[in-house]
């Protein structure tokens, strides 16, 4: 992995916390309130910030090795699951706009089984990984292959 994937890699994580976060304080109507919510659940948070951060940089990885050996292909990412799964789990802070969209079983659900969604987020993102790095050693072994 070169210094350039390293930087992706680090800026999406931030990207994703900062995400996060955001989706917290806005559903919490509370600045630091994402912060106490972060200290008592950093163990499911944590991995899933992680987890999106190495897939943004193998991303970059394995794109950079593509645009050196024209042919090697472009791959897509699972990073969205990581999003899309951090965003809903922050979806019962929401409790008091959702009625308003009608939307309020959605909210008691992931409430409820907030832990569940938790657990199925960081395995969805860990199969994600291991894709990104099947992705990016199959694409180093046909860049080897063509030098």
């Amino acid at each position: 992995m070169t210094r350039r994937s390293i930087i992706y890699g680090l800026v999406g994580g931030i990207a994703i916390a900062a995400i996060f976060y955001t989706a917290q304080a806005i559903g919490m109507q509370s600045l630091p309130g994402p912060f106490y919510f972060f200290k008592t659940k950093w163990y499911f948070i944590s991995p899933l910030i992680i987890s999106f951060a190495l897939q943004v940089g193998l991303w970059k990885a394995t794109k950079q090795m593509s645009e050196q050996h024209a042919g090697a292909g472009m791959v897509a990412t699972s990073g969205g699951v990581s999003t899309g799964a951090m965003i809903a789990c922050c979806m019962h802070n929401f409790t008091a706009l959702l009625p308003i969209l009608g939307l309020s079983g959605i909210a008691v659900f992931f409430s409820i089984y907030q832990s569940q969604v938790f657990l199925i987020s960081i395995a969805l993102s860990l199969g994600g990984l291991v894709y990104m790095k099947l992705k990016y050693l199959k694409t180093k072994r046909m860049c080897g292959r063509m030098l």
